[in-house]
């Protein structure tokens, strides 16, 4: 869903007009700018240590402020989809199990099991890294999110945002993540998708804006 930061002058101007017909959409719209606001506002407040311009506030994902449960069910997401064809390869049903229990079963089917929409090209030079052992792949699938997410983050954001969560292997990670941009675009995308239909999500408006920065 696209944030809604305010309504344009010309929407205004025809707002009384089709009132009769458009009275719903108009309501939402107000409601989503209005929750907007007041998710940037606590954003601010959890950002406050950092000398952050109001731009940079504004482009920071709202994922920031989920609580940390929510925060780690979508790296874990975002893991998933980005290890994908690695983990489809995978033939020991047992190293995935510690996964499970990231996600839960439906939301882990959700994101091996869908297609990937994005050119043959691409998706030909995806990543496929070798998987960790059982013991680690968890902690390997949630740390390949955070950089995930991290890389989808506005580039003078990025280290200042990863050391404010505490998690510094991911800035190591985003050159990695760099050489395949419509493969990750993809797997964000998809992270906050499922995390919504899952019931991972907070009820929170969400920026699904990614700002990569990559050459």
């Amino acid at each position: 869903m696209e944030s809604i930061d305010h309504l344009s002058a010309t929407a205004m101007a025809h707002a009384p007009s089709s009132a009769s017909t458009d009275k719903g959409g108009t309501a939402f719209a107000l409601a989503q700018a209005a929750g907007n606001r007041r998710a940037r506002a606590v954003l601010a407040k959890e950002l406050r240590g950092l000398p952050w311009s109001w731009q940079q506030l504004h482009e920071c994902p709202l994922w920031v402020v989920w609580p940390i449960a929510s925060r780690e069910a979508l790296c874990a997401l975002a893991g998933l989809g980005w290890l994908k064809l690695s983990l489809r390869s995978c033939i020991d049903g047992r190293q995935l199990a510690p996964i499970v229990g990231l996600v839960g079963p439906q939301a882990l089917s959700a994101v091996l099991n869908t297609d990937t929409q994005i050119p043959a090209l691409a998706l030909a030079s995806a990543p496929k890294p070798l998987l960790p052992p059982q013991q680690s792949i968890a902690a390997y699938v949630v740390a390949w999110g955070r950089a995930l997410l991290v890389w989808g983050c506005p580039h003078a954001c990025r280290d200042a945002l990863a050391g404010h969560l505490s998690w510094a292997d991911a800035p190591a990670l985003v050159n990695s993540i760099d050489v395949h941009p419509e493969w990750a675009q993809t797997a964000l995308r998809q992270a906050h998708a499922t995390a919504a239909a899952a019931g991972l999500a907070p009820v929170l408006p969400q920026d699904h804006t990614y700002t990569t920065d990559t050459p």
